[in-house]
């Protein structure tokens, strides 16, 4: 019976470490992760900051902030990658909360305009991209 609850205690272990830690929302390590690692980010790198978005971060201005200029900084050096995760996770992650964070940066450094011919060029799904699209508009309009 030790040997079981050992072998099964074991294989618990290994499964959990293999897979790695679930995402969790306002997640500052994973944003200070990816931004030490913009334009080397993969796939499951974008897909891990997409997942630290939510509403509930909201009320952490320092996540929010540090957050949002990320956003801003990921979008602008691997535009495909960020929005082709973006169509692929839409049902996974907290699309209203990226977008929300799209319509109002917090950097000055953030040259909106640059980034709408960028997204308006992917091939990603319309519905999406427009979406994007329009709340970038509205950041254009809001920094000028």
């Amino acid at each position: 019976m030790r040997q079981v609850f050992f072998i099964l205690t074991s294989l618990t272990i290994v499964t959990s470490t293999l897979k790695g830690q679930e995402v969790k929302k306002c997640d500052g390590s994973v944003i200070l992760s990816t931004k030490n690692n913009i334009g080397q980010l993969t796939k499951n790198d974008v897909r891990d900051f997409l997942l630290t978005f939510g509403k509930e971060c909201q009320n952490n201005v320092e996540f929010s902030e540090f957050s949002n200029e990320v956003l801003f900084l990921v979008l602008d050096k691997q535009t495909k990658l960020t929005l082709e995760t973006i169509e692929k996770e839409e049902k996974q992650i907290e699309l209203d909360a990226i977008l929300d964070d799209l319509s109002s940066p917090i950097s000055d450094m953030t040259v909106v305009k640059n980034l709408i011919p960028k997204v308006e060029k992917a091939k990603i799904n319309d519905r999406l991209k427009k979406l994007i699209v329009d709340r970038l508009k509205t950041a254009e309009s809001s920094t000028n």
